[in-house]
C-alpha cells in the first residue's frame, strides 16, 4: 500500500514539475519575443560513486555518506535544451550500493547482533528535467563558463539485492529476493517484492565550460525509492522452521549466529540469543534510497554554426553615402554603361514621400488600404533609454494621403507584444493574419540579434496579438522579410543561413497539410555571392527583389524575375530612376503595377533611408516593367457616367449620394445625383474602382466593381446603379367624416387604386369611423367612394415616397356629400 501511495505521489510530483517548468519557460520567453537560446542536443558520459541509506545505515538522511561502503556508478545521457533555462535529459546508468551491519554497527547493538549485509547492482533509466539557475543565451559557444543547476524527474530502477553465503554454502553471492527471507512468496504470506521500482530523483550540479563544445561537471543526485527492499530488509523474522528444508533461505534470513563476518573475514561476537518469529528485522516505516555523486563529461552535438559576420540584415545602411555597407560596389558609370540602365527612365517617375523624416523609413508593405512601414523616427514613446536611440517601430499611413503626397500623421502600431523590439517588416497575409519580422536590440550575451518571423492575429486595424513563431526561426541565422502568394500557401523570405550562395539569399517554402516545408534556396539564377534581400511576390506571380551581386548600378538594385513554366530563368535590372548608385530595395507594386513604393538611401532624401513612390506612366500589355518598348500604353483620362434609379419603381432618384473609390490609391470621391438622377466622375484607365449609392431611408447597397485595366482609346463608361428603400410598406390610418357637417361616417366602403399596378384595395370604416390599411410607400394611390349620398370622384392621397423613413401616417378622409 505504501509503495502504491508513493507511486501516485511520484507521478503527481513529476507532472506538476514539468507543468510548472513548461509554464515558467513560456513566461520567461514572453519577456523576450526573440529568445536567443540555442536549442541544441548534447551527449554526456559520467562516472562516480554511490552511497546507500536504509535499514543497514545509522542514518537515513540522504546527506550522510559511509565511505566504507561506497560503490561505483557509470552511465550516459542524451540532453536537449528547450529554452534559456530548461533542459530535458534521458539518462541510463548503473550504480552499486551495499550495506553491512558488521562494518557500521557497534558491538552489542541490535544491528551488530543482526549481522545482515547486501550488495545491489542497480540499473536505472531516468527522465530528468534540469533548470539552469543562470540562463543560457545565444549560441552554445556563447554559454557561461560556469552553469549551476537543479534537477528532478522520474527514475525506473531494476533492483536485485544479493548476499554472500558462508564458506559452508560455497562463499558465493546469491539473489535474495527468490529466497523470501522475510517469508514473502507463500500462499499464507504477502507476495515477493517487485524488483522493478520507481524513484524520485532530486539533485543539483554545476557545469564548467572547457571548450566551445565540451563541459566538465559535477553532480549530486539522491533518489527516494518506492521500496524498502533495496537491501532485502524491511519487517520481521519468520524463524528457521518457516523455510522447512530450504537451508540456504534460512541461513540468509538470520545470520546472527555466524562467528565470522563474511565480507571482512573478521571474528565477531555471537549473541547468546537467537531471533525468533515476529522479532524485528528492519524498520518497516521508511523506504530505502541512495545517492550518486558523479563527474560528468558533456559534449554538444549541435550542427548549428556560430553567428557569422554581420550580414546585410544586421549592418547599418543609414548613411547618405554608402561608406560602410557597399562602398566597394559603388562606382562611376561611363555614358555607355549609363545607357544600359536608362532605357526605362521615361516610363517611370518617382517622388519622396511626405511621411519621411530625419530618421529612417523602410520596408513598406500594403496594409488595410494604406502602407505599413518601419521607422526610427524621433518618438519618445518608443525610445530606448539605454542606447539613447529610438526603436524601429511599425507605423501606418493611408494610401490616399500618400498618393497625393499630402502631409499626414502616421499611426503607430502600438501593440503590447511588439514593445521593446526593433520592427523590421510586416506583411498582411489576409484580413485576420499578419506576419512580422522583429529582432531585439538588447539581448545579453549575444553579438547579433537574429531576425525572426512571428505570425500575429489582427484583432483590429492597428491591434495585433502575438500568435506563434514560424518553424524556420533559428538562433544562429536570421529569417526575414517574408512575402506570400495570393492563396497564402507559398512564402519567400530572406536568410543568411549557412548554405547560402553569399551573405543573404532568398528562399521559398510551401505549405503542405498545414505545415511549412523545409526552406529551398532559389538557386544561382536569383542568388549570388552578394546579398539578395526584400523579395516581393506580385499577385501575377512575378518576383521582385534587391541584390548587390547581379549586374547593377551600385549598392543594392531592384530586379524583376523572368519566368517560364513557373521557373525563374533570368532577372532584369529595373534601371533608372528606380535604381541608383546607392541602396534601393523593398519594392512593392499595386495589382495593376501602376503605383509602387520602395526604400532608398540615395542622396537627396530627408534622412537615412526614405520611402519613395513609383509611378509607372507606361507599361507593356504583358505587365512586365522591363519588357521592350512595344505595345506600351499610357494612363488615359476617362469619364464614368450613369444614373441612380429606384429598385422598386425604376424611376431616377435625385439628390442621392454616389461614392467612387479608387482601389489602387484608396482615394474616395462623393457626389450627388442631379435632378434627373444622373452622376459623372473623372476616372482613368489602369485602375480598379468600386461605386455605390447611399441615402437616408435607403438600404446600404453592395458596391459595384468597375475595372478599367487594359482599356485604352475609350473615353467614356456608363453605369446604372440601383438603390432600394428601407421601408416598403406604410400603415395609413385615420377617420372618415362628412366634409360639411364633420359627422363621423360609419361602415363606409372605400376603394384605393394604384393605376400603375392595377391594384384595388377595399377598406370599410368601423363603428367609430376609423379605417386602417397598409400600402406600398413607393406607389401612388387615389381612392373613391361608392356610397349613395356622396359625390362620385377620385380623391388623391399624399405621395409617401417623399417621406423616406416614415412607417405610419395619419390621413383623415373627408367625403363631400351630394347637394
Amino acid at each position: 500500500m505504501t509503495s502504491k501511495f508513493f507511486n501516485l505521489k511520484l507521478l503527481f510530483y513529476f507532472f506538476s514539475f514539468f507543468s510548472i517548468t513548461s509554464v515558467y519557460s513560456q513566461i520567461t520567453q514572453k519577456d523576450n519575443i526573440a529568445p536567443s537560446t540555442d536549442k541544441h542536443w548534447a551527449l554526456t558520459v559520467y562516472g562516480g560513486w554511490s552511497n546507500y541509506y536504509g535499514d543497514l545505515t545509522k542514518s537515513r538522511s540522504p546527506f550522510t555518506t559511509n565511505f566504507q561502503l561506497i560503490g561505483g556508478n557509470i552511465g550516459g545521457a542524451f540532453e536537449k535544451r528547450l529554452s534559456h533555462r530548461i533542459v530535458v535529459r534521458g539518462e541510463f546508468g548503473w550504480s552499486r550500493i551495499s550495506g553491512d551491519d558488521n562494518q557500521t554497527a557497534e558491538a552489542g547493538s541490535f544491528e551488530y547482533d543482526r549481522n545482515l549485509h547486501f550488495r545491489n547492482d542497480l540499473f536505472q533509466l531516468s527522465a530528468l528535467g534540469q533548470i539552469d539557475i543562470l540562463p543560457h543565451l545565444g549560441h552554445y559557444s556563447q554559454r557561461r563558463l560556469v552553469t549551476p543547476y537543479i534537477l528532478t524527474g522520474v527514475t525506473v530502477l531494476f533492483s536485485n539485492p544479493r548476499g554472500k553465503t558462508t564458506e559452508n554454502n560455497g562463499s558465493t553471492w546469491v539473489d535474495l529476493q527468490p529466497l523470501g527471507t522475510e517469508g514473502q512468496g507463500t500462499s499464507t504470506t504477502k507476495p515477493k517484492y517487485n524488483k522493478t521500482v520507481m524513484a524520485l530523483p532530486l539533485g543539483l550540479g554545476v557545469n564548467f565550460k572547457v571548450t566551445d563544445r565540451l563541459d566538465i561537471g559535477v553532480e549530486w543526485v539522491t533518489r527516494f525509492t518506492a521500496t524498502d527492499y533495496l537491501d532485502d530488509i524491511s519487517k520481521s523474522y519468520v524463524g528457521d522452521a518457516f523455510f522447512g528444508g530450504n537451508q540456504l533461505a534460512a541461513a540468509m534470513a538470520d545470520r546472527s549466529q555466524e562467528s565470522i563476518a563474511v565480507l571482512t573475514g573478521e571474528q565477531r561476537q555471537v549473541p547468546e540469543y537467537k531471533f525468533g518469529p515476529g522479532d524485528k528485522r528492519g524498520s518497516n516505516n521508511v523506504n530505502d534510497g541512495y545517492n550518486n555523486v558523479s563527474v560528468r563529461v558533456r559534449y554538444i552535438l549541435s550542427k548549428n554554426k556560430a553567428p557569422k559576420d554581420l550580414s546585410w540584415l544586421h549592418k547599418s545602411n543609414e548613411h547618405y553615402t554608402p561608406i560602410s555597407l557597399h562602398a566597394n560596389k559603388v562606382h562611376q558609370f561611363s555614358t555607355r554603361e549609363n545607357s544600359r540602365f536608362a532605357k526605362y527612365q521615361d516610363r517611370y517617375s518617382i517622388q519622396n514621400l511626405a511621411i519621411n523624416t530625419e530618421g529612417s523609413e523602410r520596408s513598406p508593405n500594403f496594409y488595410y488600404g494604406g502602407l505599413i512601414y518601419s521607422t526610427d523616427r524621433n518618438d519618445r514613446k518608443h525610445f530606448n533609454k539605454k542606447s539613447r536611440k529610438s526603436y524601429y517601430n511599425f507605423y501606418f499611413a493611408p494610401l490616399h494621403d500618400l498618393y497625393r503626397n499630402e502631409q499626414t500623421r502616421p499611426i503607430a502600431i502600438d501593440t503590447v507584444d511588439l514593445k521593446g523590439f526593433h520592427h523590421h517588416s510586416a506583411f498582411q497575409i489576409n484580413d485576420h493574419q499578419i506576419i512580422a519580422t522583429m529582432y531585439s536590440a538588447d539581448l545579453p550575451n549575444q553579438e547579433v540579434a537574429q531576425h525572426k518571423l512571428y505570425m500575429m492575429d489582427i484583432l483590429g486595424e492597428n491591434i495585433w496579438k502575438e500568435e506563434k513563431e514560424l518553424p524556420f526561426n533559428n538562433e544562429h541565422y536570421s529569417i526575414s522579410e517574408p512575402t506570400f502568394s495570393q492563396d497564402g500557401n507559398t512564402m519567400y523570405f530572406v536568410s543568411d543561413m549557412e548554405d547560402s550562395y553569399g551573405g543573404t539569399d532568398i528562399y521559398v517554402s510551401y505549405k503542405f497539410k498545414g505545415q511549412w516545408t523545409y526552406p529551398i534556396n532559389l538557386g544561382e539564377t536569383v542568388n549570388t555571392p552578394g546579398d539578395e534581400v526584400s523579395p516581393f511576390l506580385h499577385p501575377d506571380g512575378t518576383l521582385y527583389f534587391a541584390s548587390d551581386g547581379h549586374d547593377g548600378m551600385g549598392g543594392l538594385d531592384i530586379y524583376e524575375s523572368i519566368s517560364k513554366d513557373e521557373t525563374i530563368i533570368a532577372v532584369a535590372n529595373l534601371g533608372s530612376p528606380i535604381n541608383s548608385e546607392y541602396d534601393d530595395y523593398g519594392l512593392i507594386l499595386n495589382n495593376v503595377k501602376r503605383v509602387g513604393y520602395f526604400t532608398s538611401n540615395r542622396i537627396g532624401g530627408k534622412g537615412g533611408n526614405d520611402i519613395y513612390q513609383l509611378n509607372v506612366n507606361e507599361i507593356n500589355v504583358s505587365r512586365m516593367l522591363t519588357d521592350e518598348h512595344e505595345n506600351l500604353f499610357l494612363v488615359e483620362e476617362m469619364k464614368l457616367k450613369g444614373k441612380v434609379i429606384s429598385k422598386d419603381t425604376r424611376a431616377p432618384l435625385p439628390r442621392i449620394l454616389v461614392s467612387l473609390k479608387n482601389k489602387e490609391t484608396n482615394a474616395l470621391i462623393t457626389k450627388r445625383t442631379d435632378s434627373n438622377g444622373q452622376f459623372e466622375f473623372d476616372i482613368s484607365n489602369e485602375s480598379n474602382y468600386e461605386i455605390f449609392p447611399s441615402a437616408f431611408g435607403y438600404k446600404r447597397m453592395k458596391a459595384t466593381q468597375i475595372s478599367t485595366v487594359g482599356m485604352f482609346g475609350i473615353g467614356e463608361l456608363e453605369q446604372t446603379l440601383l438603390i432600394e428603400s428601407l421601408a416598403k410598406k406604410v400603415k395609413l390610418y385615420g377617420k372618415v367624416t362628412d366634409k360639411k357637417t364633420g359627422d363621423i361616417l360609419k361602415n363606409i366602403e372605400l376603394v384605393f387604386i394604384s393605376p400603375d399596378e392595377n391594384e384595388n384595395i377595399y377598406v370599410k370604416s368601423d363603428n367609430e369611423g376609423n379605417y386602417s390599411m397598409e400600402i406600398d410607400k413607393d406607389k401612388k394611390y387615389f381612392f373613391f367612394v361608392e356610397e349613395d349620398g356622396f359625390v362620385q370622384k377620385n380623391y388623391a392621397i399624399p405621395d409617401l415616397s417623399k417621406f423616406r423613413t416614415v412607417k405610419t401616417m395619419k390621413y383623415n378622409i373627408r367625403l363631400e356629400p351630394k347637394e
